[in-house]
């Protein structure tokens, strides 16, 4: 029996503009195998490549370890860490000012609600960066309930760790 493992998906899927672009590689790859089979292969091999990974973080509770890296096609590729327990998801508001645009002199300010996972040992695992604090607990609830851990808000005014 195949031990399960905690998947958080941390990277969004692929827009339709790379898909477009990774379909154009593969009929290449297809016509180029016509009459250079190795190149054919290689190029076949690019196009499928952004279809079937995505980064993602692996929380293996029984053995007691984690991996941040990529999943290919159900394997998580990367460094297995040893994960020394969870001690909260916090959401953090992050605030940048682009100082020159195209279009006006004003500066542009956006925000983010960025996401984290702080481990036992210190370490923090950015879990999402949303546009929306909506979307942003909607993303870790998830994570959050498999974890049986709480999740803090800290863009409220005078919150802290």
């Amino acid at each position: 029996m195949e031990t399960p493992l905690l998947r958080y998906r941390l990277t969004d899927p692929i827009g339709v503009t790379a898909k477009v672009y990774a379909l154009v590689i593969i009929a290449a790859g297809v016509w180029l195998f016509m009459t250079y089979p190795v190149f054919g292969v290689i190029m076949v091999l690019f196009g499928i490549f952004p279809l079937v990974q995505y980064k993602c973080l692996e929380i293996d509770l029984y053995s007691g370890t984690y991996c941040m890296g990529l999943n290919i096609l159900g394997h998580t590729v990367g460094t297995r860490e040893p994960y020394p327990g969870t001690k909260c998801i916090f959401l953090k508001k992050n605030r940048t000012i682009a100082s020159n645009s195209r279009r006006s002199w004003r500066p542009i300010a956006s925000t983010s609600f960025d996401s984290f996972l702080w481990l036992e040992d210190g370490t923090k695992i950015l879990l999402s960066c949303d546009g929306t604090k909506e979307d942003a607990m909607a993303r870790v609830q998830p994570l959050a309930q498999e974890l049986q851990t709480e999740i803090r808000d800290l863009t409220a005014p005078l919150s802290h760790i």
